[in-house]
């Protein structure tokens, strides 16, 4: 068995602020999500949303709750996204890790 113990802090450092990022990440998806369900029930209709455009005629008529389980998907997306890239970039660290210590 060849175990080795990695005592390189900037790999430590690294791998400490990605799971917290990750933690983070997921909380927060947690939490739109939440918004989002609370959207999808009309609770949050007291929001005077509107959206004023030059096109407006083109727009397809939608409701507020659309408008606000649009406003909080786009977060919710924005954190899923970046906590899929920090488990990825979370992976490739610690492959180069594992080929540094198999050099030395």
């Amino acid at each position: 068995m060849n175990t080795s113990v990695s005592f390189d802090p900037s790999y430590r450092l690294a791998k400490v602020f990605i799971r917290l990022g990750m933690i983070f990440s997921a909380v927060m998806v947690a939490v739109f999500l939440y918004m989002i369900y609370l959207a999808s029930l009309g609770i949050l209709t007291d929001w005077d949303l509107s959206i004023q455009t030059e096109f407006y005629d083109y727009y397809p008529t939608a409701n507020s709750v659309f408008w606000h389980v649009v406003f909080f998907s786009m977060p919710a997306l924005g954190f899923l996204i970046s906590f899929l890239v920090l488990g990825w970039l979370g992976k490739k660290i610690e492959l180069e890790n594992q080929a540094t210590h198999q050099v030395h």
